[in-house]
């Protein structure tokens, strides 16, 4: 059962979220993330951040497409009588805020990744949960094993700049194991795009430090 306070608590991060500016890069986030907030306020399972949402927070990039995706148990009659109370319709696939425009999707019920690695992201109020560097980065690599070869596939660029973002600060053993573990494509595959964009990440922070030395000197 789901307390007045919270639902109360939802429908102000839904406010919020409606008035934020969605054509300005900063504030989509901001605007996406306040509605993953509301969504775990009122769900029994937290609803985890995943796909361009995601990306956008952990390479402070530009994502393009406007829907929010979450992971999370298909809904129950009550949460979904709840989202229509709180101003969401659904349409086909998609529950959309009307008041900021933003669709919902939940395209799984299973994060693929670690639990306990779920970042938790303030929204003031309330808290957007989010999935780990690491865990985005994977599926981005998993993801371009479609064609393995392929520098300008969008997901393998995504891949780079995700590990570029966090090179220092993401636990590249967890990646490794992750890797070694896995079991829905071919691990070699994702292994040699692991290393070429690890590699592309260094080349890129050489080149770098070697600029900000020159203009040291």
């Amino acid at each position: 059962m789901v307390s007045v306070e919270r639902i109360s608590l939802a429908r102000e991060l839904l406010g919020r979220a409606a008035a934020c500016d969605g054509s300005k890069e900063d504030e989509r986030l901001q605007r996406n993330l306040l509605i993953a907030a509301a969504f775990r306020e009122v769900l029994t399972q937290e609803p985890i951040v995943v796909g361009g949402t995601a990306e956008d927070f952990w390479t402070a990039d530009a994502y393009h497409e406007t829907a929010l995706d979450l992971v999370t148990w298909s809904l129950t009659s009550r949460e979904k009588d709840l989202l229509n109370e709180l101003g969401l319709t659904r349409e086909g696939r998609h529950w959309v805020h009307a008041a900021s425009g933003v669709p919902v999707e939940i395209p799984e019920s299973r994060l693929r990744g670690d639990l306990a690695r779920v970042h938790r992201e303030p929204t003031h109020p309330g808290v957007a949960s989010i999935i780990s560097s690491e865990d985005l980065y994977l599926d981005r690599v998993r993801q371009s094993t479609m064609s393995p070869d392929d520098e300008m596939l969008p997901t393998y660029k995504s891949s780079v700049a995700i590990a570029a973002a966090n090179y220092d600060r993401m636990d590249w053993r967890y990646v490794d194991q992750a890797i070694r573990d896995e079991q829905e494509v071919s691990r070699d595959l994702m292994r040699g795009i692991d290393k070429r964009a690890r590699r592309a990440v260094r080349d890129r922070l050489s080149g770098s430090r070697r600029k900000l030395k020159r203009k040291l000197k």
